[in-house]
């Protein structure tokens, strides 16, 4: 494996990126605004709307300005969603917030996949894997250094402090962002020439290999989302102040950060059984989530999935990818992996709505149901890996 010494300003980005001071209270900036958690789930459903929209024709920019300068774009972009927040939390406006939504949207269909081609394109097999994990590893550590300037923070400036501290490091992420090295010469002409004749508005066929990977990487979505906003309504819930919350992101973060030192040690040839095992193991600590009040249980698991949901999550970036060159897909790469965040989205857009119908039964159905998906798709790959067993080799 190859050693990552020196820091890149892509992870002196995702480090930025990652101090998100507001982070430990993000559903408050919502509710100490006036927003409902029916308003809540609405505000995430028009994200999902519009990234689903956005996917395909960002994914086209992509592939045509390259992935280094759409990175440029999203931080700006990023910024200008940050700073709309700030505004819409003073105001106490719900239309800025949903301006907001939109905004994040756009950002995040610039982001979607372009990281991670880029990483792939730069980097050989088996080098990928461990390094998306590193630079994720910035992010997370990003988030560890927020988190703990978080409680001093709010307690001299409140929310609004929070909210502007945040913008000024993305206004800093946004220039640091020109100095990311360019991605080696875009791959030209070895698209299938069927699919690059047919101009066609969807790159991809809706056959049960896309559709699989589209819901597996749904699941992990929906997770991340669940746990960045619901784990202090589980805190309340088994009589625990949500001032611990801190101990419990640092906890998580500091557990998260080891994914890149798991996946070097297990090395290529493991993956794929790291990737089923990793997948069905979260799956059963959703539903435990969901299900469970008892203390000794549920810490641990907030602890811990995290981590058990990134290293599999990182594993099926690699799978996806190697599934994008079996089919010759690799000049539309971004587009491509634009379209499975189109499929990601709907599924997410359909979950959050239905959530936002139901929020009256609380979020344990939530967990239980993702958790039973993540549980069904470890069985279906581990049973029939026609595209995971040909692309993890």
């Amino acid at each position: 494996m190859r050693s990552f010494a020196k820091i890149d300003k892509l992870e002196v980005v995702s480090f930025l990126n990652g101090l998100v001071f507001f982070a430990p209270v993000a559903l408050l900036v919502r509710t100490r605004a006036g927003i409902t958690l029916n308003q809540f789930f609405i505000l995430q459903a028009i994200l999902s709307v519009v990234i689903f929209f956005g996917e395909i024709p960002t994914g086209k920019i992509t592939d045509t300005v390259g992935y280094k300068n759409t990175i440029v774009l999203s931080q700006f972009m990023l910024l200008i969603a940050r700073s709309t927040m700030l505004a819409a939390f003073i105001s106490k406006n719900y239309v800025l917030f949903i301006a907001e939504a939109v905004i994040e949207g756009i950002a995040n269909c610039f982001t979607s996949g372009t990281i991670s081609a880029y990483l792939y394109q730069k980097y050989d097999d088996g080098e990928y894997v461990v390094k998306s994990a590193r630079v994720g590893k910035f992010g997370t550590a990003g988030f560890i250094v927020s988190t703990v300037m978080y409680a001093g923070i709010y307690h001299f400036f409140e929310i609004k402090g929070l909210l502007i501290l945040t913008v000024v490091m993305n206004i800093i992420a946004a220039f640091m962002s020109f100095g990311i090295e360019d991605e080696k010469n875009k791959v030209k002409n070895i698209t299938n020439n069927l699919v690059a004749g047919k101009k066609k508005l969807f790159i991809l066929e809706l056959n049960i290999e896309n559709i699989i990977i589209m819901v597996t990487l749904a699941c992990v979505s929906i997770s991340f989302i669940l746990i960045n906003f619901f784990y202090v309504d589980k805190l309340e819930n088994l009589g625990i102040s949500e001032e611990w919350m801190t101990v419990i992101i640092l906890g998580y973060s500091l557990f998260e950060m080891t994914a890149e030192k798991f996946l070097d040690y297990i090395g290529e040839k493991n993956y794929f059984k790291t990737f089923i095992i990793g997948f069905g193991v979260a799956g059963i600590c959703m539903v435990a989530f969901g299900k469970l009040n008892v203390r000794w249980i549920i810490i641990p698991i907030m602890l811990l999935l995290p981590l058990v949901i990134s290293i599999p999550a990182y594993i099926f970036d690699e799978i996806e990818n190697k599934v994008i060159d079996k089919n010759h897909l690799e000049g539309k790469r971004a587009e491509v992996l634009s379209a499975y965040n189109m499929g990601v989205n709907f599924v997410e857009i359909v979950f959050l709505f239905a959530s936002a119908y139901i929020s009256e039964l609380g979020t344990t159905i939530c967990f239980a149901v993702i958790g039973s998906m993540m549980l069904v798709l470890a069985v279906w790959h581990f049973i029939s890996n026609k595209y995971v067993g040909s692309a993890a080799t």
